[in-house]
């Protein structure tokens, strides 16, 4: 199968691929939430290429998302909750 990309998506694959840095210095503050939202936006990337690469919704295929998206969400929300006690920390 062919995929032919509109150029909204071509502009935001570019803009994807601009926006990926080198790994910063692990010593930096926020080096762990960086690590954290990089993973979750490689899982949601991964799933939006599903969801590009899919014809028509099936089961299996919202299943397959089911499990990207759930656990990145997860992961998400704990991300917001250390920045939510971090602020605790410095105030």
């Amino acid at each position: 199968m062919t995929t032919i990309l509109s150029e909204k998506d071509k502009d935001m694959e570019d803009l994807t691929q601009k926006s990926e840095i080198s790994h910063p210095d692990p010593a930096w503050d926020y080096y762990i939430i960086w690590h954290s939202c990089q993973h979750i936006k490689a899982k949601i990337d991964e799933a939006l290429k599903i969801m590009n690469d899919s014809e028509n919704a099936n089961k299996e295929i919202d299943k397959e998302l089911y499990d990207l998206l759930d656990p990145a969400s997860d992961n998400l929300i704990e991300v917001i909750q250390q920045l939510e006690h971090d602020d605790d920390e410095t105030a």
